[in-house]
C-alpha cells in the first residue's frame, strides 16, 4: 500500500512538473476618457458599457480543453492604473513579473508609449481596442493588432456602398481627433473606389445660435448638390443619434449611425456567433451584450493560447512565429479563417455592416477579390503600407 502511495505521488509530481505556466496580463486605465459614462444622456449607451476582462476569461474557458492537453496553466492578470503616469510602471512591472503576453485594452497614444517603453526584447503586446491607422504605420515590432484599424472600418462602408451604386457621399465629422482621423480614413477609401465626397462638413454639439450652421441638421445637410449617403464620424455618439430622418435631402445614414461597421454584433446569427453571445452573457449575468471591444479582447486571448496550444515546438520564439503566420487559422465565429498581417501586424477579419438589430452584410463583399487573400481587400494593402 505505501509503495502504490509512493508511485502515485511520483506520478502526480513528474505531471505537475511536466505542467507549463503561460503568464498572460490585461492591461488597461480606469477611468478610461473613452468610455466616459458622462457622455452618455438620458441613459443612451453611446460607448461600450463593461470590462473586456469577462470576454479574456471566457477565451480561456473555451479553450481549456486544448491548453490542458498540452499541459499549459494559463495565469491571467488584469491591471487597472488610475493614474496615467503609472502606466509604464504598470507595464514594466508585468514584464518583469514574467507576463510572455500583454493584452492592450489602451487608447493609442497609451498603447504606443507602452510599446516603445517595453522595446524589442519586451513581452508580446496585442493592441485590442485602438483602431488608429496611425498605430499600425509606427511599426512596433512587438505588437500586434485584434482591433481593426480604421481603414479597414471605411473599406467595409466602402464595399456597401459600391454594391449598393451609390456614388456620391455626403461626409460629416466632429471635432475630436477620432473624428477627423476616422473621416480622413473614410476618404482614403472612397478615393480607391473614386467615389465623390460632394462636401466634408465639421458639426458642433453645443446650441450656441452662432454656429448654427454647424450644429442644424436641416443647415449641415442641405445646401450642397445631391448625394446618396451621409456618412458621419462621430466618436461620442450624441450628434449622430439625431441625425437619420432628418436630413435635408431623404438619404440613408452610415457610419457612427445607421449602418454601422463593426467586428461584433450581437445579431450575428451565423457561424456560432449566438453560442458566443450566449457565453458571454451568461458569464456577465445577462446584464449586456458583447460589444467589438469584447471581442477584440477574447479573440486576442484565442489567438495566443491557440498558439502555445497548437506550435509543435515549446520555443517561445516557434511559438511566436506560428502566431504569425498563416497556419494560425484562428477561428473567430465570423465565417473565416483569421490570421496576422505581415506587413501591419494587423488581424485580417470580416466586418459586419450592423444596423441596431440586425447584420445587413458581412466585408469583404461578395465580388470583392485580392490577389492573395480576399480579407486582404479591407485595410491597407502590403503596396500601400509603410512606416512611419
Amino acid at each position: 500500500m505505501r509503495a502504490l502511495l509512493i508511485f502515485a505521488i511520483s506520478v502526480w509530481a513528474g505531471i505537475a512538473a511536466a505542467q507549463e505556466e503561460v503568464r498572460i496580463a490585461l492591461l488597461g486605465i480606469d477611468p478610461d476618457p473613452r468610455y466616459d459614462e458622462a457622455i452618455a444622456y438620458a441613459r443612451i449607451e453611446t460607448s461600450r458599457q463593461g470590462d473586456p476582462e469577462v470576454a479574456a476569461r471566457m477565451a480561456i474557458s473555451d479553450l481549456s480543453l486544448l491548453t490542458d492537453a498540452r499541459d499549459l496553466t494559463i495565469d491571467l492578470s488584469v491591471m487597472r492604473v488610475a493614474e496615467p503616469g503609472d502606466l509604464l510602471a504598470a507595464a514594466r512591472s508585468l514584464a518583469d513579473e514574467g507576463a510572455r503576453y500583454i493584452i492592450l485594452d489602451l487608447p493609442a497614444p497609451e498603447a504606443d508609449a507602452v510599446a516603445e517603453a517595453l522595446g524589442p526584447d519586451g513581452p508580446l503586446l496585442l493592441n485590442s481596442t485602438a483602431p488608429e491607422d496611425w498605430l499600425r504605420r509606427r511599426c512596433h515590432a512587438r505588437m500586434l493588432h485584434t482591433a481593426a484599424s480604421d481603414r479597414m472600418i471605411a473599406d467595409a462602408l466602402i464595399q456597401h456602398f459600391v454594391k449598393m451604386q451609390w456614388q456620391q457621399v455626403l461626409l460629416l465629422h466632429g471635432k475630436t481627433e477620432r473624428d477627423r482621423a476616422r473621416a480622413a480614413s473614410f476618404i482614403e477609401a472612397a478615393e480607391r473606389f473614386r467615389l465623390r465626397i460632394v462636401a466634408t462638413r465639421e458639426f458642433d454639439l453645443s446650441t450656441n445660435p452662432a454656429l448654427r450652421e454647424q450644429n442644424n441638421v436641416a443647415l449641415l445637410t442641405g445646401d450642397t448638390r445631391d448625394y446618396d449617403a451621409v456618412f458621419i464620424a462621430d466618436s461620442y455618439g450624441e450628434f449622430s443619434r439625431y441625425l437619420p430622418y432628418r436630413t435635408a435631402l431623404p438619404r440613408p445614414v452610415v457610419g457612427a449611425t445607421g449602418l454601422v461597421p463593426l467586428e461584433w454584433h450581437w445579431s450575428l446569427e451565423r457561424y456560432g456567433a449566438p453560442q458566443v453571445n450566449s457565453r458571454f452573457e451568461t458569464a456577465v449575468g445577462y446584464d449586456r451584450r458583447m460589444t467589438w471591444q469584447d471581442w477584440s479582447v477574447w479573440i486576442a486571448m484565442r489567438a495566443v493560447l491557440t498558439a502555445e496550444a497548437k506550435s509543435r515546438d515549446r520555443d517561445s520564439v516557434a511559438i511566436e512565429a506560428f502566431l504569425r503566420s498563416d497556419a494560425l487559422r484562428l477561428d473567430g465565429s465570423k465565417g473565416a479563417q483569421l490570421s496576422f498581417r505581415p506587413w501591419d501586424n494587423q488581424l485580417r477579419q470580416p466586418i459586419l455592416l450592423a444596423t441596431a438589430n440586425a447584420i445587413i452584410g458581412i466585408a469583404p463583399l461578395e465580388g470583392f477579390l485580392h490577389q492573395t487573400n480576399t480579407l486582404d481587400s479591407l485595410g491597407v494593402d502590403e503596396p500601400e503600407f509603410s512606416c512611419d
